[in-house]
């Protein structure tokens, strides 16, 4: 079979360009360099990338603002609700700048439960991901430790973006990079998707704008989108049941136990029509951060099904 086209959609958070961003996926993928693949770069709408100039340290800086906000949301001490706050001041706050135009009272306050799930969800994870090694089922299943940290800066990367997405006013320039990749020629047989990305490629991919786009193969890493709070806002708030893309021929998903953005890990039971139409797959996630994009494509699973649809 000749090799399929295929869009990597990454995740949230600065990124690497977009050329290197391919080599790195290409080589863990496929060993080699591909023609046939591209990226779906929209990380510079929020991550713009940091200049030589004077102003790289300016307080007023949104990547400074930002990243700074994800800083002290990491402090384990700080409850989940002040870890929001500390996220909403740098994206929906009246200070937040970069273009953001003030969010709804609703919004806001629709994008604080959110942020503090997922911020009572890494400490869960936190918490347990350091018990003891246990036996289940028969098997010996080891402790791994990890600091409260890490699981919050993951999910504080995650939610600066996806509250940007989901309810600031940056959803169309984030979308404009993702439909570019998809719909340019030839078109794409096969996406890969993390983190965001997925929501993003998600209401890309149900815009009719795309109404001609067929038989394309989805594969999904760490993947967000079954959370409740996300699936109200897909599609510009249209509501809950959210149909499968009609240009999907396949969907796997696969979700790492520990990853703290993965919190609703099946999807089979959360788009329709037609239902159960996603393949979920739990995997472990090498990475000493479980929800890393890299540490998903190396699982053996993951890397052959795409490998085995892509060519």
């Amino acid at each position: 079979m000749a090799p399929q086209q295929l869009v990597y959609v990454h995740g949230a958070g600065p990124q690497k360009a977009a050329s290197d961003l391919k080599h790195e996926l290409d080589l863990l993928l496929f060993g080699k360099d591909m023609s046939t693949t591209r990226v779906a770069h929209y990380a510079n709408v929020r991550w713009p990338a940091l200049s030589a100039g004077p102003t790289v340290a300016a307080a007023g800086s949104s990547r400074v603002r930002r990243s700074r906000a994800i800083r002290r949301a990491s402090d384990p001490t700080l409850t989940a609700g002040q870890a929001a706050n500390e996220i909403l001041k740098a994206t929906l706050g009246p200070s937040a700048g970069g273009g953001a135009s003030p969010a709804a009272v609703e919004d806001i306050a629709g994008a604080r439960r959110l942020v503090q799930q997922l911020y009572r969800r890494a400490d869960r994870v936190a918490r347990r991901s350091s018990a003891p090694a246990r036996s289940v089922g028969g098997a010996t299943i080891a402790g791994i430790t990890f600091p409260d940290p890490i699981f919050r800066f993951i999910v504080g990367r995650f939610a600066s973006d996806v509250i940007d997405y989901l309810y600031g006013s940056f959803k169309q320039r984030m979308r404009a990079p993702v439909a570019a990749a998809v719909l340019q020629n030839p078109p794409p047989k096969v996406i890969v998707a993390h983190s965001l990305g997925t929501i993003i490629l998600y209401d890309v991919l149900m815009d009719p704008a795309l109404a001609n786009l067929r038989d394309n193969m989805l594969i999904t890493v760490g993947c967000p989108l079954g959370i409740g709070n996300v699936q109200d806002q897909l599609r510009d708030g249209a509501g809950r049941p959210n149909p499968v893309p009609p240009a999907l021929v396949g969907w796997s998903n696969f979700a790492d136990r520990w990853d703290p953005v993965a919190i609703e890990q099946t999807l089979r039971d959360e788009f329709e029509p037609p239902k159960h139409f996603a393949k979920d797959e739990q995997v472990n996630n090498p990475a000493s951060d479980n929800h890393d994009l890299l540490g998903y494509l190396s699982v053996a699973i993951v890397r052959d099904t795409i490998v085995a649809v892509a060519g």
